[in-house]
């Protein structure tokens, strides 16, 4: 296990604790003053209650991950992507500069191919 493990899962803790204690100490002063404000108390008490176990859940699912060997080892990182560039004959620059060159010419006009889907329609729908 290594020591950013540790400290994650220690980090996890701290509002899991946070939010027992809290809750712990309302309980506390609910019988001290022999369950007099278990009405208005008992809604703060299950909601931190509540609050400590949804915080709870990353403790639990990097437990399990570290228990199952899946957790992912240090050095495991996302490929190296690959320069498909030269299997291309694709030139961006290319593209631009025709691009450019018909629209200083007044050629620019777009028309859909047959073969095309049809795009959704936001808005009013022609009739």
């Amino acid at each position: 296990m290594s020591v950013k493990t540790l400290w994650g899962l220690i980090a996890g803790l701290v509002p899991v604790v946070w939010f027992g204690g809290l809750a712990i100490h309302f309980y506390r002063v609910n019988e001290a003053m022999g369950g007099f404000a278990s009405r208005e108390l008992m809604p703060t008490i299950v909601g931190l209650g509540g609050l400590g176990l949804l915080f709870t859940i990353p403790i639990l699912i990097k437990l399990v991950r570290l228990a199952s060997g899946s957790a992912k080892p240090k050095g495991s990182k996302a490929p190296a992507t690959v320069d498909d560039s030269a299997a291309s004959d694709f030139d961006p620059d290319a593209v631009i500069a025709r691009y450019l060159e018909k629209k200083a010419a007044g050629e620019t006009s777009f028309e859909v191919p047959e073969g095309a889907a049809s795009r959704p329609v936001f808005g009013r729908k022609p009739a």
